[in-house]
């Protein structure tokens, strides 16, 4: 071949050589795995991405057939794809495989594959290219691992998980299958018709409803929470309570979208309707309580026009109720006040009576007169007293004050409900078992009773409160027996203030405990004192409040002031009235007392309401008579006579009588001669202070000489 001829043959050749050499740094800097596969299955040639990619050399790919390191899952795939190529069915084909590295580690690649032909259409070898996808692998099942930990979430939380359009009709575009459970409705059913939500939701609340997500869309996306409640209706047409949180979210096009939970909370509102309703009613007689009574009175205030009657506030206090608690047990009065509640309901409309606390009720009147409210006033007097209460051990009468109030113009539900509570007092201090109406005098009395209450804690603090000392004389022996103790008080500013006005403020004040533990102190100390100075040995009687025989204390308090004066537990007489006796917890503390020694009086005997049976089993050593029945002696014949039954029965009982008020040598003289025990009064001494009594009144014997 001549030079001229292999020239153009010499220069294909170069040609050739530098494509190859071309592709050859082409397959060494391509950023995928490149490898050509012959028909025996083996890696002829590979790049250094490959290489790296799988951790195999060149003569180890040129040995191996792919098979040995393709994932066993992937060869028969791999395999169909191969000769479906090879027979021209398909120009190449992709698949996402999985290899087996040098390190026997398995990583996923995207694995794309073409055929290079001979000349004459044969197949020669294979042209794949792999890319790495480990990490997307490795991501994929992480998110899909997550989502369905977030299906089986919001598939089994007892609530509804949605994503939706806003709007009434706004689509929903997930629903979770627990809005069967909720509502009746498939999520699939839910999903295909928007206009269920809005028409599930209770007409009387749809519109306010819709402008609260309204509201909550104009704001903007916020990851910020927003809740309502409101009520929606089931399939069956039942209905439920729903609290609906969402936020406001963006989908890709920029249009908002509501991400949200639905929660039943039916009970809820049921627990929280309930609360509400017992905060402001009373547990025990389903009452409104004051809280809701106030409000009731607001309105009613709120209500009244110039051509409306008015409105009246009635405030009723049960009598002796304590009696009953102390008799029966706080049981009994339980099932008492609720039928004392029960017929004070029954006296007037639903929703217009409320318990204010313990034996204390009340009554809203609208649009009414005065003549109505009294009206009213009597016949819930005739339901509580006219029938006794039957409790589970018995009955019981019940009776009631009851103070009446007329609003007018300057009222307010306080100023209304104070009135009538200054108006049911009058009516327990005009004897109990009636009403009274609100007298502007009553505020102006009650403003005057605050005063003193004051004055009185101030004289209490500062030990003001006096004694001045009665002798108690043997009327036929002249002897001083005993000496009573009587409490006295003058105020700078008031003057003095007799005991039957201060003494019922001290109780109501919460006084009375410190005031009555003062005056036993001072009174057991200086008739000690008299004793040791004149040699006599009387006896000191004081007069004891119904509150400190409930105090507990009280016994032992007694007790100790006896023997830190020297006194014997004889020495000290404790005055109490009749109706005092009849209260359980007052006979208990004095059956206590007594059994230490201390001795008892009835005091103003014959002016309460002891029956002669019981009067047998009273904790009683005394009977002090009262000046009403000594005042008329020496008048009528009668009045003896009545006099010597009195004293016959005091013997009878193996008590000690004492007459009270002697003022007259008449008086004295029939005494002396009815045989009665003991006497005090104006005649024999006035009270003053103690060291003016002597052990022996000689008046007095020459007054038994005489009558002699």
């Amino acid at each position: 071949m001549s030079e001229a001829d292999r020239q153009p043959l010499l220069q294909a050749a170069h040609e050739t050589s530098a494509r190859l050499d071309q592709l050859e740094m082409i397959l060494k800097l391509a950023p995928v795995g490149i490898g050509l596969v012959d028909e025996l299955g083996r890696t002829t040639m590979t790049n250094g991405v490959l290489h790296r990619m799988l951790g195999y050399s060149t003569e180890e790919f040129e040995t191996l057939s792919w098979a040995e390191y393709t994932h066993p899952d992937d060869i028969p795939i791999n395999a169909e794809f191969s000769r479906r190529l090879a027979a021209g069915e398909i120009d190449r084909f992709e698949m996402e495989k999985r290899f087996r590295r040098k390190d026997g580690e398995w990583i996923w690649t995207e694995l794309t594959v073409s055929l290079v032909r001979h000349a004459n259409g044969s197949p020669a070898y294979e042209i794949g290219i792999a890319t790495d996808i480990t990490k997307r692998k490795r991501l994929e099942h992480d998110l899909r691992a997550a989502e369905e930990r977030y299906r089986v979430l919001v598939e089994r939380v007892p609530a509804v998980v949605y994503s939706a359009e806003p709007g009434e009709n706004g689509r929903w575009l997930y629903v979770s299958p627990q809005i069967e459970t909720m509502l009746g409705f498939t999520a699939q059913e839910w999903m295909d018709d928007p206009s269920l939500w809005g028409r599930q939701i209770d007409p009387a609340e749809r519109e306010a409803v819709l402008q609260a997500e309204n509201r909550m869309v104009a704001d903007g996306p916020s990851t910020v929470q927003r809740g309502a409640t409101y009520r929606m209706f089931r399939r069956d047409g039942s209905a439920l309570w729903v609290r609906d949180d969402a936020i406001v979210t963006q989908d890709q096009s920029g249009k908002p979208v509501l991400q949200g939970v639905l929660v039943d909370v039916t009970q809820e509102k049921a627990l929280e309707e309930q609360l509400g309703h017992e905060a402001r009613h009373d547990s025990l007689t389903g009452l409104p309580n004051r809280s809701l009574f106030r409000a009731s009175v607001d309105e009613a205030l709120a209500e009244s026009t110039p051509s409306s009657r008015g409105t009246a506030v009635l405030f009723i206090d049960l009598d002796n109720f304590k009696s009953v608690n102390d008799s029966f047990g706080h049981a009994t009065g339980d099932e008492v006040i609720v039928a004392a509640a029960r017929r004070i309901r029954a006296c007037t409309r639903d929703g217009d009576s409320a318990r204010l606390g313990g034996d204390e009720f009340a009554l809203v009147l609208r649009n009414t007169t005065a003549d109505e409210a009294v009206a009213l006033a009597d016949r819930i007097l005739d339901a509580l007293h006219g029938t006794p209460i039957a409790f589970s051990g018995g009955t019981v009468i019940v009776g009631a004050s009851i103070g009446i109030a007329i609003a007018d113009a300057r009222d307010t539900s306080e100023t209304l409900l104070r009135n009538a509570d200054l108006a049911m007092y009058q009516a327990k201090a005009r004897g109990r078992g009636r009403h009274a109406t609100y007298e502007r005098g009553m505020h102006e009395g009650a403003v005057e009773q605050f005063r003193l209450a004051e004055a009185l804690q101030r004289a209490v603090a500062v030990g003001a409160i006096t004694l001045v000392f009665q002798p108690i004389v043997d009327l036929r022996l002249g002897s001083v027996e005993g000496i009573e103790a009587l409490a006295r008080w003058t105020d700078p500013e008031l003057g003095p203030v007799p005991p039957s006005v201060f003494i019922p403020v001290a109780e109501q004040a919460g006084l009375i405990h410190e005031l009555g533990r003062q005056v036993l102190v001072r009174a057991c100390t200086e008739v000690a004192q008299w004793r040791e100075s004149t040699g006599g040995d009387a006896y000191v009687t004081v007069n004891v409040s119904p509150l400190q025989l409930e105090d507990p204390t009280f016994p032992d308090f007694v007790v100790t002031i006896l023997e830190d004066q020297g006194l014997e537990p004889s020495g000290l007489v404790l005055e109490v009235t009749e109706g005092l006796l009849l209260e359980e917890s007052s006979r208990t503390t004095l059956s206590a007392l007594r059994a230490h020694g201390v001795r008892v009086a009835i005091d103003d005997f014959g002016t309460g309401y002891s029956s002669l049976s019981r009067l047998r089993d009273l904790p009683v050593d005394m009977m002090k008579v009262d000046q009403a029945f000594v005042g008329p002696l020496g008048a009528h014949d009668g009045d003896r006579a009545f006099l010597d039954a009195i004293i016959g029965l005091s013997r009878t009982l193996g008590l000690t009588t004492v007459a009270e008020g002697i003022e007259t040598p008449t008086q004295l003289a029939e005494l002396q001669a009815s045989a009665c025990d003991l006497g005090q009064g104006y005649l024999l001494a006035r009270p003053g202070p103690i060291d003016q009594i002597p052990a022996v009144m000689p008046g007095v014997t020459a007054w038994v000489s005489s009558a002699g």
